[in-house]
């Protein structure tokens, strides 16, 4: 949906679903010389029109808006058409955009995504942008830089930090009798605490989501293992790193410890069965959990993921990106709104960290100044990964996005029975490398 601002023109309106959460990063609003205004457009610019598209809650386009008028006001010949709403179909719908020559300006991105884009000469380098003196790279750590540097080109900016992480029912679990496991639990451990929440509660309350079609818990539990889910080369894990995952799922379902598959289906994310009280853990972003405890009937308990004892698999991920399109007509414009939503101290503050902590160290104390008590929460375990944590992977390869899919197609395969562990990974495994040539 869009929206023109406070200009008052609304296009559209929106809803949303997903909160991946948190913010990002800064110094002022444009990398002016001393004594400017702080990034203002001169009187005499012609007036400009960009349009930004963006996923999330609620509580996010509230925050964004809100911004996103304030940089209206600092920069008065410049008028930002909102186009935003919830995580399904976003992808779609943006290259729909692309495909019919009108993408916006400005877009948020994901990783998974941002090397198929860039490669097709779809992102604007914002090393230009930087050089132009319409963009600063002041606070921004140089490896998270490289993450999102492709062919040599800084195809986007992290739009907040987060990582990823486990939840627990205190309430449900004290009522069963069963202790909520602590750090440095392993997944046997999180078997052995699931196993009991259905005992105890006569298999009408489940201990666990079934994870097993989850690309993002894999990627960990390969990490764990000393692999890779993906590398820039394609397949970074072996097929009975996969088999093992798959069977430890399995067995989880069997003994009703974790969600049945009709019952997982039921459920649009992880959380959503915790919620809901069908189940009394599972996983989620780091980021994700202010906003889940918000909704919840009972307190949390916020872990790390099972199995980071020894060796961890956690990295510091981008919750997600900024773009700049290669269609924009005022690329110029357009990196100085990226700059001010990453860099400016006061639209930090606005945004808080509901995309994740911010990349650029500057402005995390603007964006985390009045944090509550879930948020302080989730920074103090994204903190923990950064002094203990695994190095973030490189940009995933073109057609990840479809290995992504196919990853949940065949574990849904096993979980209905269709296919054993063994021969889902085989087709899988096939399957996606095809996928990355």
């Amino acid at each position: 949906m869009t929206q023109r601002g406070r200009k008052g023109l609304i296009l559209a309106a929106g809803a949303a679903v997903l909160s991946l959460a948190l913010s990002a990063c800064g110094a002022s609003s444009d990398p002016a010389p001393a004594g400017s205004d702080g990034g203002e457009s001169s009187a005499a610019q012609e007036p400009v029109e960009l349009r930004m598209s963006w996923w999330g809650s609620d509580a996010r386009h509230e925050k964004t808006n809100a911004a996103l008028d304030l940089f209206e006001e600092k920069n008065p010949g410049i008028t930002v058409v909102r186009d935003f709403g919830g995580f399904d179909g976003y992808l779609d719908k943006i290259t729909t955009q692309y495909t019919g020559g009108n993408s916006p300006d400005v877009i948020q991105f994901y990783n998974e995504v941002l090397r198929e884009f860039a490669s097709r000469g779809q992102t604007v380098d914002l090393n230009d942008a930087v050089s132009e003196g319409n963009l600063s790279l002041d606070g921004w750590p140089k490896d998270l830089l490289e993450t999102n540097t492709i062919d040599g080109a800084l195809s986007a900016l992290t739009f907040g930090l987060s990582t990823h992480a486990f939840i627990f029912d205190e309430t449900k679990s004290a009522e069963y009798g069963v202790e909520v496991p602590k750090e440095g639990y392993t997944w046997d451990d999180l078997k052995t605490y699931a196993t009991a929440i259905s005992a105890a509660s006569g298999g009408t309350v489940y201990g666990v989501t079934d994870l097993s079609h989850s690309y993002q818990v894999f990627e960990v539990y390969a990490k764990q293992n000393g692999e890779e889910f993906l590398t820039a080369d394609g397949i970074g894990f072996t097929k009975d790193t996969l088999v093992d995952y798959w069977d430890y799922w399995s067995d989880m379902r069997e003994a009703k410890a974790a969600t049945p598959p009709d019952v997982t289906s039921e459920y649009a994310s992880p959380y959503d069965a915790v919620v809901q009280g069908t189940a009394t853990s599972t996983f989620l972003f780091a980021n994700q959990y202010a906003g889940v405890v918000g909704t919840a009937p009972n307190p949390l308990a916020l872990t790390r993921m099972p199995g980071e004892g020894d060796t961890p698999g956690q990295y510091l991920r981008a919750a997600m990106n900024l773009i700049i399109s290669s269609q924009s007509k005022h690329p110029a414009e357009a990196a100085k709104l990226v700059n001010f939503l990453l860099n400016d101290p006061e639209a930090n503050a606005i945004l808080g960290i509901d995309r994740g902590v911010p990349a650029n160290a500057d402005v995390v104390k603007d964006a985390t100044a009045d944090v509550d008590e879930a948020n302080a929460k989730a920074i103090e375990l994204i903190e923990s990964v950064r002094e203990n944590g695994a190095a973030a992977p490189v940009p995933a390869p073109t057609g990840s996005g479809t290995v992504n899919t196919l990853f949940a197609e065949f574990a849904q395969q096993v979980q209905f029975g269709k296919l054993s562990a063994s021969d889902a990974a085989d087709q899988f495994l096939a399957q996606a490398k095809s996928e990355l040539g």
